[in-house]
């Protein structure tokens, strides 16, 4: 299928939405923690000591944090930010 329009299955599966989803918000680094990789977004290459969080089924990006509870903060926080449900199935 060419692109630029979307099928009606692909209309009702995204509610009618179109277009570029919207950057990730910028994430509080947790607690007292001072590294500024803390936190953003997993995109390259990681930088040194950090660790990747990821949660699929999650609407939160895969971040970078520091090991421990840097790392527990951001499952979390992926944890409990799920993607909507799409449309039920026939």
């Amino acid at each position: 299928m060419p692109r630029g329009k979307a099928t009606t299955a692909q209309q009702q599966w995204n509610r009618g939405l179109v277009g570029q989803a919207p950057p990730p918000r910028l994430v509080e680094r947790p607690g007292s923690c001072t590294a500024p990789a803390c936190g953003t977004a997993a995109d390259g290459r990681p930088p040194a000591g950090t660790v990747r969080v990821e949660v699929a089924g999650s609407r939160e990006p895969a971040r970078w944090y520091c090991p421990g509870f840097c790392a527990a903060y951001g499952q979390a926080l992926a944890e409990l930010r799920p993607v909507e449900d799409g449309p039920a199935s026939p």
